[in-house]
């Protein structure tokens, strides 16, 4: 009897040990239930439409209306780059293009990297890349790696990655404090509050049919007129109106992956069209790098509009300093392909 008394009291101890690991975990794993269920990346199951609260990856994003719409729209024309995309609207562009049907597959930040491997991933699924607008600037020029960080990231098919790497990092995402805690507080108030970063307040912001950019600023300019800019002199700071040039950034390993795009494209003869954005800060492009784009793509496919000129001189045209409006991009296609035509 004592024996068993004995044995009984040392089990007690691991018993107890076991029971508040479980309690322990409990919280995570309701957390997981809670992320498998509402899907808040939209990551885990197919939409319609990839409209959310939350900011979701472009990348994916994209990618997905793409597959969604190509059987029933022959997707031929592809407009890819950063998020300056957003001034390119896909039924302007087809206007240029003979039977063109675009679709918009950008990434916020896109570094060159990834521009390629959804290319591989066009070409993989053996899509007719009959037309390319390509709208990158010298910061994405730079970058020959995939970003990091889920907002950045690409959808399996595009990355070559395994699903679970890709879920696995969306399930990280979703339980660093930095979200979680907003998300809890957001699903626990009937999804009536957003907490700011990370959410999305203004409702549809894209196509769903194309991924065209909705952009909520367009409403305000509507809304408020002159004083949209007026009253946002800290998105607009004075500009010296001294020329300035940018650093170079295209080095060997740049200009490797730059050819290994041009010869995807020569392989798929594929019309392209090569922009660097107007920015705002009005500062050039670095000569070495524009000459090494025209010699890989053609003089007559690179069009650089940085600087001091017409295009960046009106404020007007830009809802802030780090992108312009459709009405510019409007501009910008009717000069590329009025040049081509001359």
């Amino acid at each position: 009897m004592q024996d068993k008394d004995k044995k009984e009291q040392r089990r007690n101890p691991a018993r107890r040990l076991i029971l508040k690991g479980v309690l322990f975990s409990l919280p995570f794993w309701l957390v997981v239930v809670l992320y498998f269920y509402d899907d808040p990346f939209m990551v885990l199951r197919r939409y319609k439409r990839y409209d959310s609260d939350i900011m979701l990856c472009e990348g994916c994003v994209g990618w997905n209306i793409y597959l969604n719409n190509r059987d029933s729209i022959p997707f031929n024309s592809f407009i890819l780059g950063n998020s300056c995309t957003m001034a390119f609207r896909c039924h302007e562009w087809e206007k240029y293009l003979d039977g063109g049907r675009a679709v918009r597959l950008f990434g916020n930040a896109e570094s060159m990297m990834a521009v390629y491997k959804k290319l591989l991933a066009l070409e993989h699924e053996k899509a007719d890349i009959r037309n390319v607008l390509l709208v990158i600037d010298p910061v994405s020029l730079s970058k020959t790696r995939l970003l990091s960080g889920f907002t950045n990231v690409l959808p399996p098919a595009v990355s070559g990655d395994s699903e679970l790497s890709f879920q696995l990092s969306s399930l990280q995402a979703f339980v660093s404090p930095g979200f979680l805690m907003p998300y809890l507080r957001y699903r626990l108030s009937g999804r009536k509050v957003l907490p700011g970063k990370g959410f999305n307040p203004y409702g549809q912001v894209r196509n769903p049919m194309n991924n065209d950019a909705i952009n909520p600023r367009d409403k305000m300019i509507l809304d408020e007129g002159e004083a949209y800019w007026e009253s946002r002199a800290k998105e607009f700071p004075p500009r010296s109106g001294e020329p300035a040039v940018s650093g170079q950034v295209i080095y060997a390993s740049q200009e490797k992956l730059l050819s290994d795009i041009a010869a995807l494209f020569r392989r798929n003869q594929t019309k392209v069209k090569i922009i660097l954005s107007p920015d705002y800060s009005q500062e050039s492009a670095n000569p070495a790098d524009t000459d090494i784009l025209r010699r890989l793509f053609g003089t007559e496919n690179v069009f650089d509009f940085t600087g001091i000129n017409e295009y960046t001189a009106d404020i007007h045209e830009y809802y802030e300093q780090g992108h312009y409006r459709p009405c510019l991009g409007n501009k910008l296609m009717e000069f590329i392909y009025r040049e081509n035509r001359e």
